[in-house]
């Protein structure tokens, strides 16, 4: 991608206008001011179509393109290189001009008024304003009263930090593939890569003009299609080669119209061995390929399961009905491909078999153009399963954690015995500290300068989720601009702490080595900064990572004003700003079972510790956070229902040791999930910290219940935001402390009196973790029915349980019945795992006795 174009509309007051497009980029390995012979290309003017003669012994052919091109350039014109062997001198800046322009940047440029000048050596050094020309992907030096440059193309002189003019030669060859190839990074890893491949193979794109064919003196059978929708026709009788040739192979357009093309290597009337879903038609339909292209797309789409980044989507093809077509072709890629790995299969069968097999019908605004192409297939998707990774996933590949370049990238390798079907051989990838994410690669040659050397691909990538050769577009418009530029979005944080923390890394340090996210935090730490202030202080970055008016690391005025401000944390006020804040990390910590406080390591100590009062921490006895705002827990137990509510309350089973809350310590999770996970019958491991019951029947042949706990206004000591808020209570622990702390990443423990939990308080849930009902409501709900036997519906289900019977569902149907009968449930949404703070009580209501009348 080229940088942000600068064409304001008064000359030094304008800004550059970003580049927007929204097309597919396109592979490439250069950097600003380095002019390549080679790579994809088909965008010069005077291309040809290399299937057809001299166009001297084309006259049938009609040939349409643009009288003007689309940076203004007459068609045809040699404008590219008509300046290059004039004097320099043509286009030098005045000296009283150059003494007002900044400093010169690593890059051998000057950014000023949002344009852009270069240092170009020619006799001696001058400066030139210039700029970027999308054709030959180089600066070309311009005057200021031009939109588009008509100077000489340069190149960049890495050793004297200054550009030269480039050789007409560099331009761009229109007809260079990509290829896979071994470069050496700047770290010495060897690694696969993508490099442009010798010149005389074909092209990535297609060609820039339209050739249709003249059809009076053409004649062709409609009534023939073969398989890859190709109309062979042929020069009528009589007449000679000044006519046209005499074989044409044509599509028709979106109009009816037939346009030339060349045909693949493959046979016109049968599928192609690669991607034989794919006809001829389809790649030239909506990428505008044919030739040697075609053949070059399946090869690769074959080898990376993917689109190769070099074939864009036509222009014209970028509508939803089209761009939908195309999903649904790549999600049926693994099943076109298997049939692709079985070609006696298709030779097995008749010319119209293949067709009825594997065809994708192409897309048309006219019937016409469907008479090319065979009838669509529809997949039976009722082989697909689950269980089957797709192509390429990681379960497929090996990889060292440890083993990274110097931009961050893990290298997967394919497993031994696994074949291309699997995904590629080698695949690279970042790690974001949880899991890996594929990712697509830029290589950097020993011949190229890195933009923003310092700045590693997988922190671009960490802060915006951009890969491949947007990298390298971010690259230059930054060393171009010194900003951010406008087609980057911040990827979405859990934190917008964390978002601000990694801005700050990476702009405030543009020319020198990025600090690590601890020494970033470090640095600002003393400030005690809220989330909108470190949005102020990222708005106030300078391109050179300073802040505006300010020297080295020097901070302004107003932080060092509320710095001083925190320094006395016995106003509450002060506090307001933060406590949205800690609530979100506290709940979003607790419920992954822990991690790191980013706001603990940017806050000075004595400010986080009055914070955490602040937000509803209090320290007990034993000196551990409790809270009394926590909604419910849960927890599992081999009581049931009916002895909680015959008992009137959940009495406490005390610990073997004495816990870490105020008054008896009973273990309890914050995740319904895990919860439920130990009331499962085949699981006979409870929390480390609950007591073992000596009930002679084994847990494998008892059931479990699994309660939820009310416990508002009730203490509770959350394990996780101990250890992460009051880490030097808990790790290491005194030599002479006893007590016992949560060990699992969810548990936690309440603090019950030794009259325990009222009934009314515990909530039976279901296996299916979407309904609740109270333990009372259960035991009036089965009280009200009797059995055969002139039991109670409680006690015989109770017998049941006692004998070892696993009637779970007896258990869930009696809280249908009190949802039925109007009481208090809790509906819990189905298929998502249920926290403590999600947890809300329905209104109880109260129903008075009828006052008898008078």
């Amino acid at each position: 991608m080229a940088p942000r174009k600068t064409t304001p509309k008064n000359p030094g007051t304008s800004h550059p206008t970003p580049d927007t497009s929204l097309s597919a980029p396109t592979l490439r390995h250069e950097l600003p001011g380095l002019t390549r012979s080679t790579g994809p290309a088909a965008d010069l003017p005077g291309g040809q179509l290399t299937n057809l003669p001299p166009a001297s012994d084309r006259p049938s052919v009609i040939q349409i393109r643009d009288l003007v091109t689309s940076d203004g350039a007459i068609a045809g014109d040699s404008s590219l290189v008509s300046h290059s062997a004039e004097s320099i001198r043509l286009y030098e800046v005045p000296p009283q001009a150059r003494s007002v322009l900044p400093p010169i940047g690593a890059e051998g440029l000057r950014v000023h008024r949002g344009r852009i000048y270069a240092e170009v050596q020619y006799t001696t050094t001058t400066t030139v304003m210039v700029a970027w020309d999308e054709r030959i992907e180089t600066y070309r030096v311009r005057l200021p009263q031009e939109v588009h440059p008509s100077g000489p193309a340069l190149r960049f002189d890495t050793d004297s930090n200054t550009w030269r003019i480039a050789e007409q030669q560099n331009t761009r060859n229109p007809t260079q593939p990509l290829i896979d190839r071994q470069i050496t990074h700047t770290d010495d890893s060897a690694v696969q890569t993508r490099l442009p491949a010798p010149v005389n193979q074909s092209s990535s794109q297609p060609a820039p003009m339209t050739a249709y064919v003249d059809t009076r003196h053409y004649v062709w059978n409609e009534a023939v299609s073969n398989y890859h929708g190709y109309t062979v026709m042929h020069r009528k009788r009589g007449l000679g080669s000044d006519a046209g040739p005499e074989l044409h192979y044509a599509f028709k357009d979106d109009n009816g119209a037939f346009v030339v093309v060349e045909p693949s290597t493959s046979r016109i009337d049968q599928p192609a061995d690669l991607l034989p879903g794919w006809t001829d038609h389809h790649l030239w339909d909506l990428y505008g390929l044919h030739g040697a292209d075609i053949i070059l797309f399946r090869t690769e789409a074959d080898r990376i399961g993917k689109r190769p980044l070099w074939a864009r989507i036509r222009e014209q093809r970028q509508q939803k009905r089209y761009l939908d077509e195309e999903l649904r072709r790549w999600q049926n890629w693994g099943l076109e491909r298997e049939r692709s790995n079985h070609p006696q299969d298709l030779q097995n069968t008749t010319g119209s078999e293949p067709a009825r097999d594997h065809a994708i019908t192409p897309q048309s605004d006219t019937p016409t153009s469907l008479t090319h192409s065979p009838p669509p297939h529809t997949t039976d998707v009722s082989t697909v399963t689950d269980d089957i990774p797709p192509y390429g996933h990681q379960s497929y590949y090996t990889w060292d954690h440890a083993q990274t370049n110097y931009h961050g990238y893990v290298e997967m390798q394919r497993k031994p015995g696994l074949n291309d079907t699997h995904g590629p051989r080698i695949q690279v990838a970042f790690h974001d500290g949880v899991a890996l994410t594929i990712v697509s690669p830029v290589r950097y040659s020993a011949n190229n300068r890195v933009l923003r050397p310092y700045w590693r691909d997988i922190d671009i990538w960490n802060l915006y989720r951009i890969e491949g050769e947007d990298i390298v577009r971010f690259r230059r418009e930054v060393a171009i601009n010194g900003v951010q530029p406008s087609w980057v979005k911040l990827r979405e944080y859990t934190s917008l702490r964390e978002q601000w923390i990694d801005y700050l890394r990476l702009w405030t340090n543009p020319d020198s080595p990025l600090k690590s996210q601890e020494q970033v935090m470090a640095r600002f730490q003393p400030y005690n900064l809220s989330i909108e202030q470190l949005g102020r202080l990222v708005k106030e970055i300078s391109p050179s990572g300073q802040f505006n008016k300010m020297i080295g690391d020097e901070m302004p005025t107003w932080v060092k004003s509320h710095q001083a401000r925190t320094l006395v944390v016995t106003r509450f006020e002060q506090f307001g700003p933060y406590l949205t804040e800690i609530r979100d990390e506290m709940i979003r910590l607790r419920n992954q079972g822990g991690g790191k406080s980013l706001l603990q390591a940017t806050l000075t100590p004595p400010f986080f510790r009055q914070l955490l009062r602040r937000s509803g921490f209090k320290p007990n006895k034993h000196n551990y956070l409790y809270r009394d705002d926590i909604p419910a827990v849960f927890k599992v137990d081999e009581r049931t229902p009916f002895d909680l509510a015959r008992a009137g309350a959940l009495l406490p089973q005390p610990l073997s040791a004495e816990g870490s809350t105020s008054a008896i310590a009973v273990s309890a999770m914050f995740s319904l999930k895990t919860a439920m996970g130990f009331a499962h019958p085949a699981n006979t491991v409870l929390p480390s910290s609950s007591t073992q019951t000596k009930d002679p029947l084994t847990h494998s042949r008892r059931i479990m219940f699994c309660y939820l706990i009310d416990t508002r206004d009730v203490e509770v000591v959350p394990g996780p935001d101990n250890r992460i808020y009051n880490a030097t209570r808990v790790n290491p622990k005194p030599v002479d402390d006893k007590t016992l702390f949560p060990s699992m990443k969810m548990e936690g423990h309440v603090s019950m009196q030794p009259t325990g939990f009222t009934s009314r308080r515990i909530w039976l849930v279901n296996s299916t973790m979407t309904r609740a009902a109270t333990v009372d409501d259960l035991y009036t709900q089965a009280r009200g029915r009797v059995t055969d036997t002139n039991q109670t519906h409680d006690v015989a289900i109770e017998s049941r349980t006692q004998a070892g019977v696993l009637n779970r569902d007896e258990y869930e149907a009696l809280i249908d019945d009190v949802a039925t009968a109007g009481k208090r449930v809790m509906e819990l949404p189905p298929g998502k795992d249920i926290f403590s703070t999600d947890i809300t009580f329905p209104i109880e209501t109260i129903t008075l006795p009828e006052t008898p009348s008078a």
